[in-house]
């Protein structure tokens, strides 16, 4: 895990044990456990998927794309539009009304923007808008 990520994927660790996986699957983890956690810088996490020892990864979906993973068929479960994790768009107070950013924020929640993202993220793009 990236160091600086993992408040992020201790949440989706957490949420695991709440819930089913998309694929039915479902996932308890229990409250002691002899998991080793290993930290990766995260464009290495998909090139350890191979080894053996590797029972679980949590990859961020910019590097699952580019390693030809496709988080809808092959991930166990992915974040969902409530997530703290959401990326947001912010604006000074004092422009916050300004056209500018209004239309940004328009052209950004497009149905376009969304399925480019699909796209280029194989499916793992999440919508919190």
């Amino acid at each position: 895990m990236q160091p600086e990520l993992s408040g992020a994927h201790f949440f989706v660790l957490q949420k695991l044990g709440k819930k089913n996986s998309g694929n039915g699957a479902r996932i308890k983890l229990p409250k002691s456990t002899n998991l080793k956690i290993l930290e990766l810088e995260a464009p290495q996490i998909p090139r350890v998927l191979e080894d053996k020892e590797v029972v679980l990864a949590i990859i961020n979906n910019n590097f699952a794309a580019q390693a030809g993973l496709d988080p809808e068929k092959e991930g166990l479960f992915s974040e969902d539009k409530d997530s703290p994790y959401a990326n947001l768009i912010v604006s000074r107070e004092d422009n916050k009304n300004d056209e500018k950013v209004k239309k940004f924020v328009q052209a950004y929640q497009s149905p376009e923007v969304e399925s480019a993202a699909k796209q280029t993220f194989k499916g793992g793009a999440v919508k919190a808008w």
